[in-house]
């Protein structure tokens, strides 16, 4: 898989338009538009790091993903920076602040309780106390 397809299927499946991802990043569409039409290769790099970082990504995890190697899907890439988001938060990260320096096996069961609290969490209905 290409990088620009990575970056095309990650900011879709975050449930942006390349417009709003492109605003979000503080790039030009156009920009954005010829990396995903052109290749990522060409792109000025400070334009690919706000990419990558608005996508919580390294550009390293960007060639992993499109080279096929590692162990997470593209998919799971998104969920993994949305939850070292929230975990990176003072208010959310003390619980989860061994997650970052954890081995991948552990990693692999945090994101698995997690889920869990998601899942959980959409079934609650507005003024629901925990446990109800």
């Amino acid at each position: 898989m290409k990088r620009a397809e990575v970056i095309s299927r990650m900011i879709e499946e975050k449930g942006y338009s390349r417009r709003a991802f492109a605003e979000l990043v503080g790039i030009p569409s156009t920009t954005l538009q010829s990396m995903l039409t052109r290749g990522v290769g060409g792109a000025a790099i400070d334009n690919v790091l706000k990419v990558t970082k608005g996508l919580g990504i390294t550009i390293d995890e960007l060639e992993r993903l499109a080279s096929g190697e590692g162990e997470n899907s593209v998919l799971e890439a998104a969920e993994i920076a949305d939850f070292e988001a929230f975990i990176k938060n003072p208010e959310h990260g003390i619980f989860f602040k061994d997650y970052l320096e954890a081995p991948e096996a552990r990693k692999r069961e945090l994101m698995q309780f997690w889920k869990f609290i998601q899942e959980t969490e959409k079934k609650r209905k507005p003024g629901d106390q925990q446990g109800e």
